[in-house]
Parts: C-alpha cells; sequence; structure tokens
C-alpha cells in the first residue's frame, strides 16, 4: 500500500507540473468566469446553473487529455520500459496512474466548486455558509469520481493502442460526442433507453454537466471504473514491452 501511496504522489506531482494541466486550468477557469458574466449580466439567458455546466464541458476535456497522456506518453517518450521495471509492479504503477488522474479530477472539482460558489454569491442566489461548503464538497466528489472512470478507460485503451492521441481520440468520442447520440436513440427506443441508464457513456452529461450524483450513476462510474482498471492490469500483465 506504501509503494503504491508513494507511486502516486510522484504520479500526480507530475501531472500538475504539466503546462497542460495548468494551461489547461486556466483555460477553463477563464470560460467559466464568462459565464459568469453572463448569468450576471444576462439572468434571463444565462442561469447560474450554466456556469457549472458550462465549466464541465470543457473541464472533461481536460481531463481526458491529462488520463490519455499518463501512460501514452511513457509509449511515445518510449520510457515504458524503464518506467515499469524501476518503480514497482505493473498493477502497482497502473492503479497509481488512475488514482492520481482521479486526484487531479478532484483538485479540478475544487476549482468548479469555488467558481459555482462564486456565481451563486455574484448573481445574488441564496446561499449560506454550510451551502458554499457543500457546495464545494459535491463538485470535488463528482470530478474523483468522473476522474477515476475516465482515468480507467485511458489507461484500459492506452494498454491496448501504445500512445496518446488514439485513445484521446475514443475518450472524446465515448465521453463527450456519445451521450448525446445515444440519448436521441433512447428516446426512439424505450428498451434501450434503460440499458443506456447503467451505461457511463451514456450518463457523462448527466453526471457532471447536469449534477445528477444519485447512487445509481455514482455506482456506474464506480463499477465501470475498476473493471476497466482490471481489465488494463491484465493487459499490461501478458505485453512484452
Amino acid at each position: 500500500m506504501k509503494r503504491i501511496t508513494d507511486i502516486t504522489v510522484l504520479e500526480l506531482a507530475k501531472l500538475l507540473k504539466k503546462r497542460t494541466f495548468l494551461s489547461g486550468l486556466l483555460m477553463v477557469l477563464v470560460m467559466g468566469g464568462g459565464m459568469t458574466y453572463g448569468a450576471y449580466s444576462y439572468p434571463d439567458s444565462f442561469g447560474v446553473h450554466n456556469v457549472i455546466a458550462f465549466f464541465g464541458n470543457f473541464a472533461s476535456i481536460l481531463i481526458m487529455f491529462l488520463a490519455a497522456g499518463s501512460l501514452g506518453e511513457e509509449f511515445d517518450l518510449k520510457t515504458v520500459t524503464f518506467v515499469f521495471t524501476s518503480r514497482g509492479s505493473r498493477n502497482q504503477i497502473i492503479m497509481a496512474k488512475i488514482v492520481s488522474i482521479a486526484l487531479c479530477g478532484m483538485l479540478i472539482g475544487l476549482c468548479g466548486g469555488i467558481l459555482y460558489d462564486i456565481a451563486l454569491i455574484i448573481c445574488k442566489q441564496p446561499w449560506t455558509p454550510v451551502m458554499l461548503v457543500g457546495t464545494i464538497g459535491k463538485e470535488m466528489l463528482i470530478y474523483l469520481i468522473y476522474g477515476f472512470a475516465v482515468g480507467a478507460t485511458a489507461v484500459m485503451l492506452t494498454c491496448f493502442l501504445n500512445t496518446t492521441i488514439t485513445p484521446f481520440i475514443y475518450l472524446i468520442i465515448l465521453f463527450w460526442v456519445m451521450p448525446g447520440i445515444l440519448q436521441l436513440i433512447g428516446q426512439k427506443i424505450t428498451a434501450m433507453g434503460k440499458v443506456m441508464d447503467y451505461v457511463p457513456f451514456c450518463l457523462s452529461d448527466q453526471f457532471l454537466m447536469y449534477q445528477d450524483w444519485s447512487i445509481k450513476n455514482m455506482a456506474v462510474f464506480i463499477i465501470t471504473g475498476t473493471v476497466f482498471s482490471i481489465a488494463g492490469m491484465t493487459v499490461l500483465q501478458k505485453k512484452d514491452l
């Protein structure tokens, strides 16, 4: 356990030091700030709820990019053999990478929660100190679970594809494009719509943008992330590095 914790700390530090993380988060916050201004200036057109939805829409791309590069860059830079023979077992490193992505997502959620609280105050919505703290905690939990599921999916895909860009494209399709398409299909076919309620790619928008963090939705993301983590570990164990 200590070994996994140590590796996780190293992986998280590596993610947070990336220029893509800092510049990406700054860009997302600037866009979210613009949406906050829109909610303040045009309350009839922009609701406060749109601030966190807009933030989530672009924050998800940042998380996917970081997740795709976490393991993918080891293959791209030809450091995969060194990494998997110098730090710990393959399973420990894979688990550490996934957890670090989840923790990075939680930090992004912290920023989103603070932005949402600022929007509530500026737009003169009802609030209390307890409510503001609860909002931040809720966003951190949502982004932690989302980051875990995306990280596990990215690592699993990378174990098959051995690169960064292709898993990133797949993540965009699965978590960003697919939800809208599948929801339209679900509206036409009732039986399929019920099945889609238990598919994380279909729940992505509901979970991150519309803040539907029911027990069922959280369980779907956690279970899927766990299954994909095990799948990725299994594939990597058999891969010749």
